[in-house]
């Protein structure tokens, strides 16, 4: 991709660019037989928004990604959510609906029509978009699933979860009745669909020199993959450590927050179980090791000194 065109899309309303992308990605998808799997394309669009370019002067991402064969690029999607499991544990349960298919039994004509829709996005721009600050000014997921669950890609505009514009004055509402946006606090939205007034919150504490990383966020839908998507949405518009999210119908269970606290506890502490366990394997595995050295050294049919040779 040219230098220039890199640049134009650097400038673009973030807010059309995610747009733009979101109708690439929904129509490379039903080009695919495999378009009730709307999962399986939100997982593509998930893990790339996970990803960057690191180095301006290096190998073009986009380039080497698009360049993967399906079943490599599958790979490259086990190693995105690998990663993101090793270092949010308390995502895990949330994003499993879009990561499962990457470990499952693989599937050839699925890992191609995911890599047809990544190459989708990745022609569309996406990483300009989500691997920029751009990222912070718009809801690429929420888009991209709306359109997915829509009968026409026509009807995008009005089926939005929340546009952005909207979006950014509700958010200036919730800061106001929060009063004066402090840290550490607790914010609440129980119909959260995939995070975009979280996003317009932080947008509002980062103005007014607030860190939202310090803020515990609560959140619940019915859609286990508008859930996962503000699991990954948090960590693109890096909110902090403190997602208390779960999926349920919040106008039936009023008491949803202290479920998704308890599940985020319960995680963490298999994590940590978990964590010990393989230490005291390595544990014995290395005392294993040892022992078995100590007993060849002993072991006068293995000695082969060369005092002992006539």
């Amino acid at each position: 991709m040219s230098q220039s065109t890199t640049q134009r899309r650097a400038h673009r309303d973030p807010g059309e660019h995610a747009v733009a992308i979101a109708e690439a990605v929904d129509t490379a998808w039903n080009q695919s037989n495999h378009s009730g799997r709307r999962d399986v394309a939100l997982s593509v669009v998930a893990a790339l928004s996970l990803i960057s370019q690191r180095d301006p002067h290096g190998p073009d991402l986009a380039e080497q990604l698009r360049a993967q064969t399906a079943e490599d690029f599958a790979g490259t999607l086990r190693e995105i959510y690998t990663s993101v499991v090793n270092s949010r544990p308390d995502l895990t349960h949330l994003l499993y609906p879009l990561m499962h298919w990457v470990f499952d039994e693989p599937r050839p004509a699925l890992q191609r029509a995911a890599k047809h829709t990544a190459d989708a996005a990745l022609h569309a721009g996406q990483l300009e978009l989500t691997g920029t600050d751009n990222r912070y000014d718009t809801d690429l997921l929420g888009i991209v699933l709306t359109l997915l669950k829509s009968d026409s890609a026509g009807k995008a505009n009005a089926q939005i979860y929340t546009p952005s514009a909207l979006a950014e004055t509700m958010g200036e509402v919730l800061m106001a009745e929060l009063n004066t946006p402090r840290e550490n606090e607790s914010i609440m939205d129980p119909a959260v669909g995939t995070g975009g007034l979280f996003r317009a919150a932080a947008q509002v504490m980062r103005a007014k020199g607030q860190d939202p990383s310090t803020v515990s966020w609560y959140g619940a839908d019915i859609d286990d993959l508008a859930i996962a998507a503000c699991a990954v949405n948090s960590l693109l518009w890096r909110l902090g450590p403190h997602m208390l999210l779960c999926v349920a119908d919040t106008l039936t269970e009023g008491d949803w927050a202290r479920r998704a606290e308890a599940q985020r506890t319960e995680i963490l502490q298999l994590t940590e179980k978990i964590r010990r366990d393989k230490l005291m394997i390595n544990a014995v595995r290395a005392a294993q090791r040892l022992t078995e050295l100590v007993f060849d050294d002993d072991d006068p049919d293995t000695d082969d000194r060369p005092g002992d040779q006539e």
